[in-house]
């Protein structure tokens, strides 16, 4: 008979025993992932026979053993073997308060007295039934299959679209290299690889996905967790044919011409991110990122990681089960109150199992109340005596330049202190980085490769120290904690590069930090009364800038040619656009140009502030100022640069007029329209040069590389190789372009090279000036969306990729047998105290009565 027709005590003993085993299960589970979430250290721990990892190895193993005794005694108590299920239960009971944790042991205790009620209340003439225990639901046909693709197509489409932008960075950057594949292994390396307990996106992506699939599969909770296992499994086969693709199709001469990054890509974003914000700490704990710790430390963190996605998925969708199971009850119950018509639901049929799993499962999506923190600005007064120069430049084309340089401050009252931790410290400098494009130095500035200075487009403090790893590791440390209390900005420690027997520290401040906010606070760190309120961040913010503050040298230009001592200084550097051509008059006025309110004035508290305005050699100058004394501004004739002393003489504006006779109008100009599109898309790259002025110029050259040769294989270019154009005159109002179109054959931001056009134009007293102008790099940007990205996969690598079809084919034939069998099968008859079967074999003889006696067993009748 069905175990809801037991007798109450054997139904409350079955349903302690449940409560039992799924408690046990659960305790298995939270052990088992207690294991997950500390392996790196948990590996170490038990190969030292460490107490805490020892333990939770116990109490899972342990768990797992103590359920499964368990389902035993829950099948024993059905058959009403109280007596073999009352033992077992004893003997679990003890293994569940030593191995299993204590609570499991209580349980089974309380579960030993329930039969023992049992067992006394039995009485002889009990019948012998066997009760069956429910079964539980198979779920909706091809629950299973459905649920894992719609929670798998779930996740590769968030994956795609909500990549963290750090690695979504280095996708647009490589994917044109090593072509669509990559930004697929990407997607699957987040999904996979990256930690959900600290990157919470990942988390509700893994739990909603692991709930749908669980949902739509119902039925049993071993469904639920089958689903989230495949998802997981899926999403790792994905990450292993991309990687294969890559492997087979990448040659290794690219990776040694892989472009620059394009415009925007931050390392820290890419550095501190998922997968990479849990590695790089690793590699930066030991002096060699090889040795067989690290190596260690590493694939234990990537295993750790991918366990505990792989036990959010699980975990989700048994929870998916338990709510589906809860819900299928409360309906049929409902279902049976219409279908025998009842006014109301009696009080002892509320669906108190339903009720609970629902509330179980509501619980599971309450989120957890977080909190920010805010960080204030520390002020000071201002600092002591230093010197500072503010230099403005114009090219041979007209694009003016300014350089605002600061030295030898005296930053203590702000928090910035010259102590023991500076000792191996070759420079320690916060950066700002707005997309600033020309060149810092011919091979280094600052002491740091340009190379590496162009990775930032996000405010960094950078550290370089000489030494001891060991000991250089703490002092730069403390002069991050400096910092960060100086600007008000928490920094994180991102990254170690060894360079040359020294080691570059990159820490990262809060990624809410803009270039803007980051400006400010530095300019907020100078002098009240210095050149820094001449420049405004709010002015500043639509230009190319390049600002510094911290302990490095920095080189002034004459007049102030000192070698500046060991102290803090400041720089920035900004580029505007073209504005002075050849023909007519100009005017140049510092106030114009910086966008400042206030007069320009000079600190008494400075040694020197000196302002200048450099031109090209040879420009007629109309405002010939300073030629009385005290000569201020003075001009400099061999320089072609005037000389403001700020300090003797304060002004309202520095301003210059003259003519420019070295820059002809021409412009050249590199576009790519449309500039962005899916992938496949025909990209039309225009190269336009135009003559603007009244003068014609002569012998003009134009070359176009179009792009780097690491894009070979995912850029077709038509017509390819070199574009080059040749004219010998080119007169006022004329115009000459090249042309050709570019498709791009992956996702990604391709950095096309900069056009270049030189040209000679003949001054009016006979002397001829060579020109060279060089575009910007244009950008073209590929998009591919989950499913393009899905069939170029499952396309490239046949036939490995038909490995896929396998649970797409035989998942619905298995569960269409499933169906067919279930339907087939005879449902089994109850039985209560069946009877002995009768005897086929003729029964004995019945003994001769005697005459005197008469009995009631009738004699065999003879044939």
């Amino acid at each position: 008979m069905a175990l809801k027709d037991a007798p109450v005590e054997i139904r409350r003993a079955a349903t302690v025993a449940q409560i039992s085993i799924s408690l046990t299960r659960a305790l298995g589970i939270l052990f088992t992932t207690l294991i997950i979430a500390t392996l790196p250290t948990w590996v170490p721990g038990i190969l030292a026979y460490q107490t805490i990892p020892v333990a939770l190895l116990v109490l899972a193993i342990g768990s797992v053993i103590v359920s499964r005794k368990g389902s035993r005694i829950r099948e024993e108590i059905a058959e009403r073997q109280f007596k073999k299920a009352r033992s077992s239960t004893f003997t679990t009971a003890i293994l569940g308060c030593i191995l299993g944790g204590v609570l499991p042991g209580i349980l089974y205790l309380y579960l030993y007295t329930r039969i023992g009620d049992i067992m006394v209340k039995r009485t002889s003439d009990d019948p012998k039934t066997v009760y069956l225990l429910p079964r539980p639901s198979e779920g909706i046909f091809l629950g299973r299959y459905l649920g894992w693709i719609a929670a798998y197509l779930l996740v590769l489409y968030i994956g795609y679209t909500q990549l963290s932008p750090g690695l979504r960075e280095v996708s647009d950057w490589l994917s044109p290299v090593l072509g669509v594949h990559f930004n697929t292994m990407i997607v699957a390396l987040f999904l996979v690889f990256t930690n959900p307990l600290t990157y919470p996106p990942l988390l509700y992506l893994w739990t909603f996905a692991g709930f749908l699939g669980g949902l739509i599969a119902g039925g049993k909770i071993r469904r639920g967790f089958l689903v989230g296992m495949t998802v997981f499994l899926s999403a790792l086969g994905a990450l292993g044919l991309a990687a294969l693709a890559i492997y087979q199709n990448t040659n290794l001469s690219a990776l040694s011409n892989v472009p620059p990054p394009p415009p925007g890509f931050s390392i820290i974003s890419a550095t501190t991110g998922p997968v990479a914000g849990d590695l790089i700490p690793i590699l930066m704990q030991e002096s060699s990122p090889t040795s067989q710790l690290v190596i260690q430390d590493i694939v234990l963190t990537m295993i750790r990681n991918a366990g505990l996605v792989f036990a959010v998925a699980t975990i989700s969708g048994r929870a998916a089960s338990l709510f589906w199971q809860g819900d299928v009850f409360v309906l049929k119950t409902f279902w049976r109150v219409i279908k025998t018509k009842k006014p109301a639901l009696p009080q002892n049929t509320i669906p108190k199992k339903g009720i609970l799993l629902l509330t179980l499962a509501i619980l599971l999506f309450i989120p957890n109340p977080h909190t920010t923190q805010s960080s204030t600005i520390i002020q000071a007064p201002p600092s002591g005596p230093y010197q500072q120069n503010l230099a403005i430049g114009l090219d041979m084309l007209g694009a003016p330049s300014a350089s605002l340089r600061m030295t030898n401050l005296d930053l203590s009252s702000k928090g910035l202190v010259l102590d023991n931790n500076y000792a191996g410290n070759n420079l320690s400098i916060f950066i700002i980085d707005n997309n600033y494009a020309q060149p810092l130095g011919a091979n280094s500035f600052l002491g740091i490769p340009s190379f590496i200075l162009g990775l930032f487009s996000q405010p960094a403090l950078i550290t370089f120290y000489t030494g001891d790893p060991a000991t250089t590791r703490g002092e730069s440390d403390n002069v991050a904690a400096q910092f960060s209390q100086a600007l008000g900005v928490q920094f994180t420690k991102a990254f170690a590069i060894p360079y040359g027997g020294s080691a570059i520290t990159i820490y990262a401040p809060d990624p809410e930090l803009t270039n803007n906010d980051a400006l400010t606070r530095v300019l907020g760190l100078l002098p009240g009364s210095s050149f820094s309120t001449l420049a405004s961040p709010v002015s500043l913010q639509n230009t190319q800038y390049f600002a510094a503050i911290g302990l490095a040298t920095i080189s002034l230009p004459p007049p102030l040619n000192t070698t500046p001592t060991r102290a803090f200084s400041f720089l920035l550097n900004t580029q505007y656009p073209r504005e002075f051509y050849k023909a007519g008059q100009h005017n140049l006025s510092l106030k114009t140009l910086l966008g400042f309110q206030t007069g320009i004035v000079g600190d008494t508290n400075s040694n020197a502030s000196i302002v200048s305005i450099s031109f090209q050699r040879g420009t007629i100058l109309y405002s010939p100022l300073g030629l009385t004394p005290p000569y201020n501004p003075l001009y400099d004739n061999l320089t072609a640069t005037y000389i403001y002393n700020a300090t003797i003489t304060p002004r309202a504006d520095f301003a210059a007029n003259f003519t420019y006779p070295f820059a002809p109008n021409i412009t050249v100009q590199k576009t790519v329209t449309p500039s962005s599109g899916p992938l496949g898309t025909s990209h039309d790259v225009v190269v336009m040069i135009q003559n603007l002025d009244n003068v014609t110029v002569t012998n003009l050259n134009v070359t176009d590389d179009q792009g780097p040769s690491a894009y070979q294989k995912t850029l077709q270019l038509s017509p390819g190789g070199i574009q080059t154009g040749q004219f010998a005159s080119f007169p006022p109002g004329q115009t000459q372009s090249l042309r050709y179109t570019a498709t791009t054959k992956s996702s990604g931001i391709y950095v096309l090279s900069p056009a270049s056009a030189d040209f000679v134009w003949q001054a009016p007293n006979g002397t001829k000036i060579q020109y060279s102008i060089t575009t910007e790099k244009p950008l073209i940007s590929s998009s591919s969306g989950p499913w393009t990205q899905f069939t170029r996969t499952f396309t490239d690598l046949q036939p490995y990729s038909y490995l896929l079809l396998l649970p797409l084919l035989l998942t619905p034939v298995i569960e269409t047998l499933r169906l067919v069998g279930r339907h087939r099968k005879k449902k089994p008859e109850p039985w209560v105290n069946t009877p002995a079967e009768p005897q086929t074999t003729p029964p004995a003889a019945p003994p001769q009565a005697g005459p005197d006696k008469v009995t009631d067993t009738p004699s065999l009748a003879k044939p």
